[in-house]
Formats: C-alpha cells, structure tokens, sequence
C-alpha cells in the first residue's frame, strides 16, 4: 500500500510538471503566433509613397536588417573603442523587439507625426507602445523571463541607456539603406527626399563615429545612383 501511494505521488508529480511544461510551450507558441504577424504587416511609409507591394519591406524585414546591422556597428564600436564598449546583447535585444509591439497596433507613418506633432505623436506612441507591449508581456507565463521582457520594453520606450539610444540611431540609419535599395531597383530618387531629410536630422545628434562616418558613403552612393 506504501509503495502504490509512492507510486501516485511519483505519477502526479510528473503530470503536474508536464503540465506546467506544455503551458510554458503553449505560451512560446501563442507568442511567436503574435510576432509572426510582422511577416505580414508591410511599412507603411514606403506603401505612402508609392512602393508597389511586391517591392515593400515588411516590418519583419526590417526588424531584422536592423538588428544585423546593430550587430555589426555594435561590435565594431567595441573594437575601435574598448574603454567605452556597448554591451551588445543589451543592443540585440532592442533591436530585436524594437518594433515587436506593432503585430498589435501595426504600423506608424511619417504623416501621423506631423498631423499629430511631435509632442502629442511621442506620447501617443509611448502610450500604445505600452499597452501592446503589457499585452505581449501577458502571453509569458514565467515571471523571471517576463520581468527581463518588461525590462527591455521600458528601455526602448524610455532610450534611457547608451544601448537604446544607439538602437535608435541604428534604425534611422536602416532608413537610409533602404530607401537606397529601392532607388536602385529603379523607384524615383525624389520619393525618398523626405526620409533622407527626416533620418539625417534625427542621425545629427547621434555620438556614434561607425554610424555617422557610414552617412558619407551612403550620399556618395546615391549621388552615383542618380
């Protein structure tokens, strides 16, 4: 009789923890379920202004150009500078989810901003950045792995540490490499004045000598272009 009782404690053990193991893969799946979406959702500030939707990036692609491209200027920062290195998987981790939120709310154009202006456009955005993001967050059911994705999200939104302000300056130049690609796929170098103009101006207070010594190369590019 002892041993069967042992036996029950043994099996219900194993069922509770198989339990708590097929929720935590539930939750993995219904999390890359939302991400996934990004696949899907095109940027809106190249369909504005004319990208035919065979041609359009899509929020995932450059999520990931991004992130390949922080990858990359993060670890030649550290090289050329070892006294004041980045902590790079601070950086992947930004750039990673930098747009994560917008498989809930999709994307924001250029235009909202302007209609908006600045001040109300950022806490709007900040806004929604929060609750997309407490609605991602609410998809992790471990708490420890929930508070370092909380963690993450509050320093995108915030750019309160050297690693999210260079995340953000890395996007900006993601732009411009983006928009080359299309003037060389023959789209009218005139549709990208605005994001040239707009990137440049952001990219001017920007710290960072392997993101702003690449702007020369990326204007000589597209003067060749043109």
């Amino acid at each position: 009789m002892f041993l069967i009782t042992l036996s029950h404690l043994f099996l219900l053990t194993r069922l509770k923890e198989k339990s708590k193991v097929d929720e935590l893969y539930q939750m993995i799946y219904g999390f890359i379920q939302s991400s996934i979406q990004l696949k899907r959702l095109p940027r809106q500030g190249w369909i504005r202004v004319g990208i035919s939707l065979s041609d359009v990036e899509s929020i995932a692609d450059h999520s990931y150009n991004t992130a390949m491209l922080s990858l990359l200027l993060s670890d030649l920062h550290n090289a050329l500078h070892p006294t004041d290195p980045l902590k790079t998987e601070n950086v992947m981790r930004i750039a990673i989810i930098h747009d994560l939120p917008e498989c809930q709310y999709q994307d924001f154009d250029k235009q909202l901003e302007i209609l908006l202006g600045i001040d109300q456009y950022t806490e709007f955005k900040n806004q929604v950045l929060t609750t997309a993001s407490n609605e991602l967050l609410s998809l992790i059911l471990d708490e420890t792995v929930k508070n370092t994705w909380k963690n993450t999200f509050s320093e995108l939104r915030d750019k309160d540490s050297k690693e999210a302000k260079f995340v953000a300056y890395v996007d900006k130049l993601e732009v411009l490499i983006q928009a080359l690609s299309y003037e060389a796929l023959g789209y009218h170098s005139t549709l990208f004045d605005d994001f040239w103009r707009t990137s440049k101006e952001y990219l001017l207070n920007c710290p960072f000598d392997v993101i702003n010594d690449i702007i020369p190369v990326l204007e000589s590019e597209r003067s060749s272009l043109n």
